[in-house]
């Protein structure tokens, strides 16, 4: 099932939750596919519409798509009834009618930017419909509830894709030990050409190709090896595993997970202190989870990484970490659903179940970098963690 047929089946519980958060309606708009969620409504890559459309979703009765009469079979079946309009007045007439002077709707806006993942909306439309006085609020929380939920199933493939992750990573480690080993030289690029391979024979898919970083390279957070430019891997280097998957099956969500590994059996001391605090402060984000979880209360994602950010910073190493704590996590690698951040932006939104995302912590130095990353599904009845954390650096035999 498609997320956007997903997101029309359930009108229903969209109307319960606009009632319950005393709103007018989720007001749903796109022009030329600025607006990621409208793109699954109508995929511009299987309905060709060229003109602005909006479609309103309102606390009580029918849903209503607004869209320009050149159009009117330009659509895949949408609930509710159809109003066509051609010139600007006659949409303006439209929009009048159908948002009365007062009213409040949830569209793809963020005050302040702080929520760019669910921010779509021109500053122009915002400015149009609040002169029509229609009073405008993020839909953030929507998103969340509506459209990156998972399902029972889904979840069965996050735990699938897991589970090839895992042997991956642990196939890389021990393909450069037996190189090393042998005296043979390897790469950066060979041992991520080694994990897509791992990757398509467990059945899965990705939308890029691993990061598998030594040393300096691992403290460039997004650094991935190309055919032309990667570094070999020596005795003594600190080795970053980065890798993400999803199965194959329509529907499936990802996995993403980031291994440490150390070319030699002795690690710098250095090496592991600064590991002992990556994982330290992972633990902590999960620990706060868990105890708001056992005690009922509602948890907002920017608190987890301030939590986790503090761990670093009072061990020292504040300034060297520099990315948000977490993704949200879904059918894309980075969804939209709650991300942990108080850092890069301030993500407002609460955990609610059915939702997941990443823990991933870094300290990177001028000579090396440190991350470790565990995923976090929301279960009714707490955190669920189906991607084992790293307690120990892969240690290699050289």
């Amino acid at each position: 099932m498609s997320k956007s047929s997903g997101l029309l089946s359930t009108l229903p519980q969209i109307q319960q939750f606009l009632q319950r958060e005393n709103l007018g309606g989720w007001l749903i708009y796109d022009f030329h596919g600025i607006n990621a969620l409208a793109r699954e409504l109508v995929p511009p890559d299987k309905y060709h519409v060229t003109r602005r459309w909006y479609y309103f979703i309102p606390a009580h009765g029918e849903a209503t798509l607004l869209a320009h009469k050149i159009e009117q079979t330009n659509y895949p079946p949408m609930p509710g009834r159809k109003q066509y309009y051609a010139g600007l007045q006659e949409l303006n007439e439209h929009l009048r009618a159908l948002l009365p002077a007062g009213i409040t709707v949830a569209m793809e806006y963020s005050p302040m930017n702080d929520v760019p993942t669910v921010s779509y909306v021109d500053a122009g439309t915002i400015e149009l419909l609040r002169a029509l006085g229609v009073n405008v609020v993020t839909s953030a929380q929507l998103i969340q509830e509506f459209q990156v939920r998972w399902s029972a199933e889904q979840l069965q493939t996050h735990m699938a894709a897991a589970k090839v992750l895992h042997e991956a990573q642990s196939e890389a480690f021990r393909l450069i030990e037996k190189q090393l080993q042998a005296r043979n030289p390897i790469n950066e690029y060979e041992v991520q050409s080694c994990i897509l391979e791992k990757i398509a024979a467990g059945d899965c898919t990705s939308d890029a190709a691993p990061i598998v970083a030594v040393n300096a390279n691992a403290s460039n957070p997004h650094y991935a090896p190309t055919a032309q430019v990667h570094s070999p891997i020596k005795k003594g280097d600190v080795i970053l595993i980065d890798l993400w998957a999803k199965k194959k099956t329509p529907g499936a969500v990802f996995a993403d997970i980031t291994w440490m590994g150390y070319a030699g059996t002795n690690v710098p001391s250095r090496v592991q202190e600064v590991f002992n605090i990556v994982t330290g402060a992972r633990d902590t984000g999960v620990r706060v989870i868990q105890e708001h979880a056992k005690a009922g209360q509602p948890l907002q994602g920017y608190r987890i990484d301030e939590a986790v950010r503090r761990y670093i910073t009072e061990a020292g190493f504040g300034k060297y970490f520099f990315h948000r704590t977490g993704h949200s996590l879904g059918v894309l690698t980075h969804d939209n659903g709650v991300n942990i951040d108080s850092y890069e932006t301030r993500d407002t939104r609460v955990l609610t179940p059915g939702i997941a995302f990443s823990i991933e912590p870094g300290i990177y130095l001028e000579e090396f970098g440190t991350r470790s990353e565990i995923n976090v599904y929301i279960g009714a009845h707490g955190p669920e963690i189906h991607t084992p954390p790293q307690t120990e650096i892969t240690k290699l035999a050289v």
